[in-house]
């Protein structure tokens, strides 16, 4: 069953099963539950016992809660923020809490769920009801009836889901017992509107908290507003950014054709998908706990060529296409990554390719990134003619004992050929570990060996246009 079709089942009316907040669609997001396809049908009988009408200016937060989110407020980072506010709203509801306003004889009370919007005044209806729900298709199988108020012919369905509320010591709703219920077997039966629980608090609090869910996402490269020109569009994955991430799929070769991703509850992200030729990679699958925090794309100017995803396992994706042009890494302090936002364009022989991709960066889900706090230096090199690509960090991953103990430079008229080798002290017996080398075997090989606690910290160099002519290491001693 759907969320809103399981909401309509328990007696909520569309309206209020449609009022989600920010803070709500996050914690929806989080489950990761697959929602059933087709079309939902709810059959509701209802013995309409008694109205509670409610002013939304009577209701007052309880000050736990209250505190609970000034507390959450006080948070030092943004994730420690977002954690605690999720806490509190866990512990009080995502909508006004239950509470006790109908007395008997002084001795039952009464528990019901109450709500609000913008009316003066809001309705919820005690009673009994009996309710079954399923899909159209399957309500078609069952024999024709005229009414759902009976338990003996709704149990001949195998696949419906039967709620039935009130009149719990009869089950022979068919008999007309249930219409005469005891007051203290009345229930809740029709839930018209709810309120957020945070529109309790404080104009002051509801602002702190709408300025902090503006920082869940974040756009890298940043997010600029130009025209959509002719045969160009735009995809963007916002709606669907508080869920997670299950893989991502790349149709291409040396152009991107397409990017799309899929999220664990199933959905896929809104993407077109007409270039001619290429080829649909195998997804780049991410287990549970794993997240792309970084991504590597490479453009030529006009069309997008290449990308390449590193996730929070320290894990590299294949580059897909060529990192031909000046590479540009994506990623955000704190931040995965939840969406694109994908510029496309018509080219004149294979339909429409990518131009360019913003990553859609969420900061509420990991407190800390690995080496987020790495640096990465401006591209320089030739502008005209580019080489293979490469990109070291599938070897790194995301240890902090690897070091580069040597650097061979093969080198002639330009700069041929680079290799790297690395130590290794996580055991500390300083293991080697040779990257492959990259560029051709031209030239005269060139050897430069770092000593003990000597690190590079700076690179220099000159180029053409076409190639690099020469590069220069610094190191801290």
């Amino acid at each position: 069953m759907d969320r809103e079709a399981n909401y309509v089942h328990h007696g909520w009316s569309a309206a209020a099963a449609a009022t989600v907040s920010p803070w709500v669609v996050s914690r929806i997001g989080a489950t990761d539950l697959h929602n059933a396809e087709g079309t939902w049908i709810t059959k509701r009988t209802l013995a309409q016992r008694l109205k509670v009408q409610i002013v939304r200016e009577d209701l007052t937060p309880a000050p736990e809660f209250k505190a609970a989110i000034e507390e959450a407020l006080r948070q030092p980072t943004t994730f420690e923020k977002f954690r605690a506010v999720d806490r509190a709203l866990n512990r009080w509801g995502d909508v006004v809490p239950l509470v006790s306003i109908v007395d008997y004889s002084g001795q039952q009370r009464i528990n019901i769920v109450i709500g609000s919007d913008d009316r003066p005044n809001q309705e919820l209806e005690m009673g009994s009801s009996l309710t079954p729900t399923d899909t159209e298709a399957n309500f078609n199988q069952l024999p024709a009836m005229h009414t759902y108020n009976s338990l003996i012919c709704l149990s001949t369905s195998r696949t419906a889901c039967i709620a039935r509320n009130g009149a719990e010591s009869c089950a022979g709703w068919e008999d007309g017992r249930w219409i005469a219920m005891d007051a203290t077997e009345w229930r809740p039966i029709r839930i018209s509107a709810v309120t957020p629980t945070f529109t309790l608090l404080s104009d002051s609090l509801q602002e702190q908290l709408s300025e902090l869910s503006t920082k869940k996402l974040s756009y890298f490269p940043p997010l600029t507003i130009s025209p959509i020109r002719f045969l160009c569009t735009i995809y963007d994955d916002t709606n669907n950014a508080s869920k997670t991430i299950s893989a991502v799929k790349i149709h291409g070769t040396d152009y991107i054709v397409c990017l799309s991703l899929t999220y664990r509850d199933g959905v896929s992200s809104t993407s077109r998908d007409s270039g001619k030729g290429g080829f649909r990679h195998s997804p780049f699958t991410l287990v549970n706990g794993e997240y792309i925090i970084e991504m590597l794309t490479c453009s030529d100017g006009e069309w997008m060529r290449g990308v390449q995803f590193v996730t929070s396992t320290g894990r590299c994706s294949a580059i897909y296409g060529l990192l031909e042009g000046a590479p540009v890494i994506s990623r955000r302090k704190g931040g995965i990554l939840a969406g694109f936002s994908i510029n496309t364009k018509k080219h004149p022989t294979w339909d429409y390719l990518v131009v360019g991709v913003r990553g859609i960066w969420r900061h509420d889900v990991i407190q800390s990134i690995p080496k987020e706090n790495d640096m990465y230096s401006d591209y320089f090199g030739a502008q005209r003619q580019h080489g293979t690509a490469f990109n070291d960090c599938a070897l790194i991953g995301n240890s902090n004992s690897m070091y580069i103990s040597n650097i061979e430079i093969r080198a002639g008229a330009g700069i041929d050929g680079i290799q790297f080798t690395y130590g290794d002290a996580s055991n500390g017996q300083h293991d080697k570990l040779k990257s492959p080398h990259h560029g051709g075997f031209g030239g005269i090989s060139y050897q430069f060996g770092l000593g003990d606690g000597e690190h590079i910290i700076s690179v220099s160099g000159k180029c053409d246009e076409i190639y690099l002519t020469q590069i220069c290491f610094g190191t801290n001693l």
